[in-house]
């Protein structure tokens, strides 16, 4: 399955604004690292990188399933909603697994909780949402004006 022109095109510039934040995430920390206010691990890097990489695979899968969903109702399958909310469970799950590895993993590596680790590894998960909102800023990505119950979607 091929995705359309602006399905594709939305998913690879959240994928790039995705990237670019867990890029000034990783900066950031180690700003912050060399002013000594935190103390620098290298398990924040990994968990940055992980976070993003897991709700990059969780965006373009709900891209895909999105298309799927818009062909099947061209083909007079299902309807478009049901198609999308197929998928949204196991992408929840999904991410409800990597919360659980990014909080625990290293609780077993160093015996302790160290809160930046998971707060790196968690804050990737808004990352699609903030890329999202500076395309709109940006002009890149045209802002939706119906309300909610007319859009559709996941939830």
């Amino acid at each position: 399955m091929n995705l359309d022109v602006d399905v594709k095109k939305l998913a690879q510039d959240v994928s790039v604004g995705c990237a670019i934040l867990c890029v000034l995430e990783i900066a950031l920390v180690l700003l912050l690292s060399a002013v000594k206010l935190v103390t620098f691990n290298p398990l924040i890097i990994a968990s940055s990188i992980g976070g993003t990489v897991v709700i990059v695979f969780c965006f373009w899968w709900m891209a895909k399933s999105l298309q799927k969903a818009l062909d099947d109702a061209t083909n007079g399958g299902k309807n478009i909603r049901v198609g999308v909310a197929a998928g949204y469970n196991l992408r929840l799950l999904a991410q409800g697994v990597w919360i659980v590895i990014d909080i625990f993993v290293p609780q077993l590596i160093y015996g302790e909780f160290i809160p930046l680790i998971t707060i790196c590894g968690l804050l990737p998960l808004l990352f699609p949402r903030i890329a999202i909102v500076s395309l709109q800023a940006t002009g890149r990505l045209k802002k939706n004006n119906k309300t909610s119950n007319e859009q559709g979607g996941e939830g």
